[in-house]
């Protein structure tokens, strides 16, 4: 008769093939419509104290996140990092294999880029001024309206010129109803239209160069993150790093080799710590030879390890680390045993991946992350 000790992996193995085989089979959730339930998952530690560097946004940033379905309550750091989420997550249907731009993105890129007209208009000041009716044209034509009675009189009006822009303009908050007022008592209007600065991991320069193909029109940051979903997916995955591991990964890898792997550091790269040159894996040190065997790379070759941890089985590998992370020290020394680590590996993996661990809304096999942290111990 075997010892409940030899029995215990067996189990545990048919454990893990049945609860995490069923979970990963089951329907995909829908990704949130709400910017509210999209800022639950908040990043982590946006800003680097290593690194002051901004982006420019054109216009009051009110307007901006209200456009983008950022939360008003959000910080300032958090606007970019809750800006890609939103773009990736909601801008795009089947991006992956090349999807079309949702109605969300689209009025998010108009309303960017009269933002940027009206930012010219503003001039060096930052101030919308209109002294007479000559002066309002310009302005009307940005915001897609005109006058309907001649201007300086009571019952002078604006009405729809072009209704793409005139929707911009009353969705983003513009005092248009004051502006009618001021043209039809024929007095001066003016509007502060400031250029807001907002955080950036690393510096624009950084993503805009990672985002762009050879030959390919340059655009600044929200405008490159506008129209490139893995970059804005791997802003948003960078975001949830601690700074020291980000700052490894993107001095050490570089984030054009990143890119391909930006829906599994989404998914599962929270977890990846790096600390003094050196991946902090499940289990600790002596775990460290069963994580190099299944990685093929050693945790103390960091850029390495991240690497083929990111792309090995399609991310089912990275999976796995990611749960184990979660759990607690005296429950991840069941699973360091180089034997034992393989072995419920394989039986959570199966014999063929045929679907990517990332390619869904929601993270694949929840079943693994609720049966670790929920197995008790005696």
């Amino acid at each position: 008769m075997q010892s409940p000790r030899r029995v215990l992996p067996h189990l545990l193995t048919v454990w893990l093939f049945a609860f995490c085989c069923f979970s990963s089979g089951g329907q995909t959730t829908a990704p949130p419509s709400s910017s509210t339930e999209l800022q639950s998952a908040s990043p982590s530690n946006m800003r680097d104290p290593v690194s002051s560097a901004e982006v420019t946004i054109q216009g009051p940033l009110r307007s901006f996140m209200r456009m983008a379905g950022i939360s008003q309550k959000a910080s300032s750091p958090e606007v970019l990092p809750l800006l890609a989420r939103n773009v990736y997550v909601q801008g795009y249907n089947g991006w992956q294999g090349g999807g079309q731009q949702t109605e969300f993105l689209i009025l998010l890129g108009r309303y960017v880029n009269q933002a940027k007209e009206l930012a010219a208009l503003a001039g060096p000041d930052r101030i919308i001024r209109v002294s007479n009716c000559e002066e309002a044209l310009p302005l009307l034509h940005i915001l897609g309206y005109r006058l309907r009675r001649d201007c300086g009189q009571n019952n002078a009006s604006l009405i729809t010129a072009d209704a793409e822009r005139a929707f911009l303009t009353t969705d983003s908050g513009f005092p248009l109803l004051d502006l009618e007022e001021s043209l039809q008592q024929g007095k001066a209007f003016s509007y502060p239209f400031p250029a807001s600065q907002v955080p950036v991991i690393f510096n624009e320069n950084d993503w805009t160069k990672a985002g762009r193909a050879k030959k390919q029109e340059a655009y600044d940051f929200v405008g490159t993150v506008l129209r490139e979903p893995s970059l804005a997916r791997l802003y948003w995955a960078m975001s949830r790093s601690d700074a020291e591991t980000r700052a490894f990964l993107q001095q050490s890898i570089g984030l054009r080799k990143l890119l391909p792997l930006a829906a599994v550091l989404d998914f599962y790269g929270s977890q990846i710590c790096i600390r003094s040159g050196r991946v902090r894996v499940p289990g600790g040190i002596s775990a460290e030879p069963g994580w190099k065997d299944l990685v093929g790379a050693s945790p103390d070759s960091p850029a390495e390890f991240v690497l083929k941890l990111l792309a090995k089985d399609r991310g089912w590998l990275a999976a796995y680390f990611d749960s184990l992370s979660r759990i607690n020290q005296s429950q991840q020394l069941h699973f360091i045993d180089a034997h034992h680590l393989k072995s419920f590996y394989e039986a959570f993996r199966g014999p063929d991946p045929s679907m990517d661990a990332a390619r869904a809304a929601v993270r694949l096999a929840p079943g693994l992350l609720l049966l670790l942290t929920r197995l008790q111990w005696v």
